[in-house]
C-alpha cells in the first residue's frame, strides 16, 4: 500500500468528518466516513498493512476529537480484524458486501463506544448511535464504489516477498 495515497486518504475521510458530519446529519444520526475509509483498507490490503492503516486513521481521528486516546483506535483496528478476516469471502466490489460490512463495523464501533460510554464518559444515547449505524451503512456502496475506482492508486497488493538479510 502506497504511504502517499493512505495519508491522502486519511486527511481527506476525516476532514470531511469534522467539517460535514453535521451537515450530513438526520436527526440525531452522523454517518462515520472513517469507518467506511477503514472498510476500504481493509478488504483490499494485506493484512498487516491494513490492521496498521486502520489502527492510524483510528488515532488521528481520536487526536483531532475529543474522545480519549486510544477509543477510535481500538474500535477501528477491531473492524479492520473483521473485515480483513473476510476479505477471501466476498466480493469486494458488490453493494450488498459494503452494506454488510458498513452495518456490521458500526456495530463493532457503536459496542465499543457504548460500552466507554457507560464505564467513563457521559452516557451515549443507544438509538443515536445505531441511526448512525444504519445511515454509515446506507452510504456505504456510494462511498466504496467511489473509492473503489481509486483503488490502483493505493497500490495494494496481495503478496510479499520474504526480506532475506
Amino acid at each position: 500500500m502506497r504511504l502517499s495515497a493512505y495519508l491522502i486518504l486519511a486527511y481527506v475521510a476525516v476532514a470531511v468528518q469534522i467539517g460535514a458530519a453535521d451537515f450530513m446529519r438526520i436527526g440525531h444520526a452522523k454517518p462515520d466516513l472513517v469507518l467506511l475509509a477503514v472498510i476500504f483498507i481493509s478488504i483490499h490490503a494485506p493484512r498487516e498493512p491494513a490492521l496498521l492503516g486502520c489502527f492510524g486513521l483510528g488515532l488521528i481521528q481520536d487526536l483531532v476529537s475529543l474522545s480519549p486516546l486510544g477509543l477510535y483506535a481500538l474500535a477501528y483496528s477491531l473492524v479492520g480484524m473483521f473485515v480483513v478476516s473476510t476479505q477471501e469471502l466476498v466480493y469486494k466490489a458488490h453493494p450488498l458486501t459494503h452494506i454488510s460490512l458498513g452495518f456490521v463495523g458500526g456495530l463493532l464501533l457503536m459496542t465499543v463506544v457504548v460500552i466507554h460510554g457507560w464505564m467513563r464518559g457521559p452516557h451515549v444515547s443507544i438509538t443515536d448511535q445505531f441511526g448512525g449505524v444504519l445511515y454509515t451503512a446506507a452510504l456505504a456502496p456510494f462511498v466504496l464504489g467511489l473509492l473503489n475506482l481509486s483503488r490502483k492508486a493505493f497500490a495494494f497488493s496481495r503478496y510479499h516477498r520474504a526480506r532475506t538479510f
